[in-house]
């Protein structure tokens, strides 16, 4: 019988055999991506009532173009430039501290700490 660590580790592998990876994806939506693998994404460390703001460029230098709601998932590639991921099926970047991997399974949502 498998431990709960180990049914996790199993979970997850299997899941990320399921996700769609940066090679899998049509030149189109690869060009979008700045490398590595497109995953699901949730926020955290976000204070109750505040969202992550999404930024036009990976930098603080510019106004917000939009906002992710705490809790909310989204879809963002797994590599990280000067501290941000960049958002896949919108425009726009959100800071990586900011966010944390999210399995969605039959057995439910695990969050990747």
């Amino acid at each position: 019988m498998l431990s709960t660590k180990e049914n996790l580790k199993q979970i997850e592998m299997d899941t990320i055999q399921q996700e769609p990876l940066f090679t899998e994806l049509t030149p189109e939506a690869a060009a979008t991506v700045e490398g590595g693998a497109i995953f699901t994404y949730t926020t955290k460390n976000i204070d109750p009532g505040s969202s992550l703001n999404i930024r036009p460029t990976p930098s603080t230098k510019l106004r917000p173009i939009g906002s992710i709601q705490r809790g909310e998932t989204f879809k963002a590639s797994s590599s990280v430039t000067k501290g941000f991921r960049k958002l896949f099926g919108r425009a726009g970047w959100v800071a990586a501290k900011f966010t944390q991997r999210v399995l969605n399974t039959s057995a439910g949502r695990i969050i990747l700490t």
